[in-house]
């Protein structure tokens, strides 16, 4: 049962972390330095997360994503692969989640999979985004599951000036909900996030259970490259 848990936990991570005057990814060789704090019902964890473009081209962007629980110290990395289809980031479910569930170790298999997650390269103050479903057949030390994943009502709901230690930043709020289906369980994850103009993301949050689990994630940092 608590890998099954982790295999849900992953896979709202892979699903939250994906939205250019008010641009999705970091500003080329900029390192984004975020803290996170996430409430369940064990406790409140605190951990650190960077974000950083590994590598570009006209065709694709791979995002580098870090997580300690030990303030600087990096912790393990994933990627993840953006294609660019027009003026959309397309990523590859299968793909990330295959690198994302071989962190986690232990006996996770995707054995199918089907559409991709599409993301505007820019927010616009009144994007509206086509909602997605995607499912998935995974096997878990043995045993089989289906899981259902779907993002609707996805829309941008304003602009807000948000302060984090990083500083005041001029944003546009962006939401949606990820359902999750797993064991016959159907789970609903309420996203919004908050993009800073010419910056990236500055401050997410999500809730779900009724608010039982909840994180938020606030910008502490820019490094810009030397």
């Amino acid at each position: 049962m608590k890998r099954i848990l982790l295999l849900a936990v992953a896979l709202v991570s892979v699903m939250c972390a994906f939205a250019q005057e008010y641009p999705m990814m970091p500003q080329p060789g900029v390192k984004m330095i975020y803290s996170v704090t996430a409430k369940t019902p064990m406790g409140i964890t605190n951990m650190s997360v960077t974000q950083q473009i590994q590598s570009a081209d006209e065709n694709s962007v791979v995002l580098a994503m870090s997580t300690s629980l030990l303030g600087n110290v990096v912790g393990q990395t994933t990627t993840i692969k953006y294609d660019i289809d027009g003026s959309e980031y397309v990523i590859s479910l299968k793909e990330a989640m295959a690198e994302n569930l071989a962190q986690l170790g232990g006996n996770f298999q995707i054995m199918d999979g089907s559409e991709d997650l599409r993301y505007p390269i820019a927010l616009t103050e009144d994007i509206q985004l086509q909602p997605a479903k995607m499912s998935i057949k995974a096997s878990v030390q043995g045993m089989e599951l289906e899981i259902g994943l779907a993002v609707k009502d996805r829309k941008a709901i304003g602009t807000e000036v948000v302060t984090t230690p990083a500083g005041t930043f001029e944003c546009i709020k962006f939401s949606e909900n990820q359902v999750l289906s797993l064991m016959g369980q159907e789970q609903v994850t309420q996203v919004t996030y908050w993009y800073g103009k010419e910056v990236g993301l500055v401050k997410q949050t999500s809730y779900s259970m009724g608010g039982l689990v909840a994180a938020e994630l606030q910008l502490e940092k820019i490094e810009q490259p030397l």
